[in-house]
């Protein structure tokens, strides 16, 4: 063990002598900004648990319409190419796909917002980093879901692209 040097200079640690340590009080200002947002979070949750439940209804009612129409149709016009119940219940089943997209972000924008009010009862280090780690793991997601979608719409500028060219070709 090195003796301490009584003539070094003196620092000052807020996080105490372990900079990870879990322990420790925050102080109100640097609380304020995030509780001034625990209302906004939250209101977005909903927004977005809101939007499941629309997606829900909208995908069971695609299907069951679907379906109803398929059949009158398959009645009424049975050589009609359309006659098929395929297409409504797989864009039924795209809805419910989406919704569940938006069931993560929703529970960590919750989860989020009840950690910034818990922080603002403890003002515990633990439940700042708690808080942070929350809203990290919604910004990662909206991150991946974004970086995914514009792979996706790339495709398809390149496949419109591709059909556009295929199309001029065989009119010349």
């Amino acid at each position: 063990m090195e003796p301490s040097n009584p003539y070094a200079t003196p620092s000052a640690n807020p996080y105490g002598s372990n900079p990870l340590s879990m322990e420790g009080s925050v102080a109100a200002e640097t609380i304020a900004p995030l509780a001034g947002t625990k209302g906004w979070v939250q209101f977005m949750s909903i927004l977005l648990w809101i939007s499941v439940g629309f997606m829900i209804l909208g995908g069971i009612g695609m299907m069951t319409a679907g379906s109803f129409m398929a059949d009158v149709i398959a009645k009424t016009q049975p050589n009609n190419p359309m006659a098929g119940k395929g297409f409504m219940l797989g864009v039924g089943a795209l809805y419910l796909l989406m919704a569940l997209f938006y069931v993560y972000p929703a529970l960590k924008l919750w989860s989020y917002g009840s950690r910034i009010a818990k922080l603002k009862n403890s003002l515990s280090l633990a439940d700042l980093n708690a808080a942070l780690h929350e809203q990290r793991r919604f910004w990662k997601f909206t991150g991946i879901v974004v970086i995914v979608m514009i792979g996706i719409y790339m495709l398809f500028v390149v496949g419109i692209v591709a059909a556009g060219a295929m199309a001029a070709s065989k009119g010349m």
